[in-house]
């Protein structure tokens, strides 16, 4: 008996079986057919933006070499056929160069200041454009306007502050603004999350800014309390690990004998 139960329930599910492929077979067809359509397709995409990306590549390291032997125009000419119909990454990085191959610096400014305020194009690309832009300002020497373009760019959360910050400094130092550019070489030396490299470049600085500047006046003698002199002894604290030299000592006042 258990056996005709055993056939009776086989075949009650191949009938169910059977039911079920007459009523969904199509659906089952279609949505195989849209998987390996949508497969295909994405493979295509994926191969397609591959061949363009390289191809834009190549055609921005030819421009960056007509850059490099100084053929302005032409590269500039070369950014800009990229900017028109290459991918979105390479089309921002060729509008940064096509700017700053233009033989008017001033328009060339003006074109890194734009890329820098459109919304259409990513953070780290407005701020690449910033930099250039506070490169070119520097050249001219004018402080008051460099450290307008340098500003957004120092702000804690700002992909390049450490850069920002050295080329203050670097400009401080230049015209001479030794306690702006020694205060600015501290902070990069004090600041962990700086690049090492970057923090021995600003120790070199330091000494050269101690070269350039000479030993500071001596702080003049206070007046105690009780009308007689203080002297001020200069106080040697331990070095931060890693840091190099201040050059300075804290100072502790205490009563002159």
């Amino acid at each position: 008996m258990s056996d005709i139960f055993h056939e009776v329930d086989e075949d009650v599910r191949r009938d169910r079986a059977a039911e079920l492929w007459r009523r969904y077979q199509t659906p089952i067809f279609i949505l195989a057919v849209l998987i390996v359509a949508a497969t295909g397709a994405w493979s295509y995409y994926q191969t397609n933006r591959q061949k363009a990306a390289e191809a834009a590549n190549a055609r921005f390291e030819a421009a960056v070499a007509l850059a490099n032997e100084g053929k302005n125009a032409e590269a500039a000419a070369a950014f800009d056929a990229i900017v028109k119909d290459g991918p979105k990454g390479y089309a921002g990085l060729a509008r940064i160069r096509a700017a700053e191959a233009r033989p008017d610096k001033a328009q060339a400014l003006k074109e890194l200041e734009a890329i820098s305020d459109d919304r259409n194009v990513d953070k780290l690309t407005q701020e690449v454009a910033l930099l250039r832009a506070a490169l070119l300002v520097m050249e001219t020497g004018d402080r008051e306007n460099m450290m307008r373009a340098l500003a957004p760019l120092m702000l804690s959360d700002a992909s390049f502050r450490f850069s920002a910050n050295e080329w203050n400094g670097l400009d401080a130092l230049a015209n001479n603004d030794f306690d702006e550019a020694e205060r600015v070489f501290n902070l990069l030396l004090n600041d962990r999350d700086a690049p090492q490299s970057m923090r021995q470049r600003a120790a070199a600085y330091r000494g050269l800014l101690h070269a350039k500047r000479g030993p500071k006046a001596a702080a003049p003698s206070a007046t105690g309390a009780n009308g007689g002199n203080i002297a001020v002894t200069p106080v040697i604290e331990p070095e931060t690990e890693g840091a190099a030299p201040s050059g300075e000592a804290p100072l502790e006042a205490k009563p002159a004998n």
